[in-house]
């Protein structure tokens, strides 16, 4: 008798439902075998109960002998005694739910740039109007942690950004990543010139402000080096 024929829909739902498929965690070409393993592991256990529990009864036991353990040996008491393992495919599901995963990440997909670059030009906007809205009493201070979290790379400064919520640590924060080379941030900018350009400004100050402590220091050395040459020559005299 020649098999009924079936429809392309038809077969498209059997295929949904009982073909399976094997994640990328586990090879497709070793789960049959590892599967094998488990089915004979568990068969062997099932032998080994079974004999342990049917030794008594060998061949050649007298009948009274096999009256008394008659009683034990019931179909009810076997199979309580003793269980198949029940085995369970770890990694797999059909055809039909790897579609449904499919389409549900591609859905999730849809709109993710967009969402991110909108959060990272959130905070690109934020850092930089900080940054700029700096006046002369706090705008030293923060060039000089600037400076300690992005070039001298200090950990107990970075530590210290990092456990804060407030916006000037925040903006801090987005130096150091952009320090660090990170792209979400460097495009964020790319993104915006007049933020870009308003960072860069921001940036060329703060060097001067730097410049400007190191020429500082610099006249406090030297004219503390001539009070020490003063004193050397008064007492050679």
């Amino acid at each position: 008798m020649a098999k009924e024929r079936k429809s392309p829909q038809e077969k498209k739902e059997l295929e949904y439902t009982r073909d399976h498929f094997t994640g990328g965690w586990h090879s497709s070409r070793m789960f049959p075998r590892t599967w094998r393993r488990k089915k004979a592991r568990a068969n062997r256990q099932y032998r080994r109960r079974s004999e342990e529990l049917l030794a008594p009864a060998k061949p050649g036991m007298a009948a009274d002998d096999m009256d008394s353990i008659a009683e034990d040996l019931t179909a009810a008491r076997f199979q309580k005694s003793v269980g198949r393992k029940r085995l369970h495919k770890v990694g797999t599901v059909t055809v039909g739910e790897k579609v449904k995963r499919k389409l549900e990440r591609r859905e999730e997909a849809i709109g993710r740039n967009v969402r991110r670059h909108a959060q990272y030009d959130r905070a690109a906007a934020e850092a930089v109007g900080t940054l700029s809205s700096l006046g002369d009493e706090n705008l030293v201070s923060v060039v000089h942690r600037a400076d300690l979290l992005c070039s001298r790379r200090n950990a107990d400064e970075l530590k210290r950004v990092l456990q804060s919520e407030a916006r000037v640590d925040r903006a801090l924060h987005f130096l150091y990543l952009i320090s660090a080379g990170s792209a979400f941030e460097a495009d964020a900018l790319r993104r915006n010139p007049e933020l870009d350009k308003s960072l860069s400004a921001w940036l060329g100050k703060a060097r001067r402000i730097l410049a400007k402590g190191v020429r500082k220091e610099q006249r406090r050395r030297d004219e503390k080096e001539a009070v020490r040459k003063k004193l050397k020559a008064l007492r050679q005299r």
